[in-house]
């Protein structure tokens, strides 16, 4: 569904259109509550001026935490739009601009500490964990069987390390691949 689709004779009996939404369904990636509120005003036979707003929510995941959170948008349209066979879409103009708009890396406080890397709980503004990250060893011990197992070996084949060169590292990857 379009509804900001509009064609040239909505401007038969005035020079300007005025439009507003209760809730504009754009697919724009994520979930999303957007009104629009914009006034369209015919330049020429080609050309449309349009100047509004787009409010609402976009909801996002979290670049730390990963919780999904509702992202507060305001954005001011101000665009002239080309009229292409009679009619003129201002629609994917306005999902231009939300796009442009959404965080690269959004995150849903300035608090937020994100997910401790030793025991995965979610740490925010005024929760925190007691895990001490320290030298990690939390994390290798929850990893070691994975190792054995990719190692093919047991516990002690984990202990025999091999140090290599950088020349000679490229020389057994080579052994591998043939």
């Amino acid at each position: 569904m379009n509804g900001l689709i509009l064609s040239l004779s909505d401007f038969l009996k005035t020079n300007a259109v005025e439009i507003r939404t209760d809730e504009y369904k754009v697919n724009i990636g994520c979930k999303s509550d957007i009104y629009v509120s914009f006034r369209a005003v015919k330049i020429s036979d080609d050309k449309i001026y349009v100047n509004g707003k787009i409010k609402g929510l976009v909801y996002l995941e979290c670049s730390r935490c990963l919780f999904v959170y509702g992202h507060s948008m305001e954005i001011v349209i101000d665009i002239v739009v080309d009229v292409v066979n009679g009619y003129f879409n201002v629609g994917e103009e306005v999902r231009q601009l939300l796009v442009l708009e959404i965080p690269m890396k959004p995150v849903c406080s300035r608090d937020c500490l994100g997910i401790c890397k030793a025991c995965g709980k979610h740490n925010k503004k005024n929760d925190s964990c007691s895990c001490d990250d320290g030298d990690g060893e939390f994390i290798r011990e929850r990893w070691k069987e994975l190792l054995i197992k990719a190692t093919g070996g047991s516990e002690n084949a984990k202990s025999k390390k091999k140090t290599y060169s950088s020349s000679q590292g490229l020389q057994e990857i080579g052994k591998l691949k043939t």
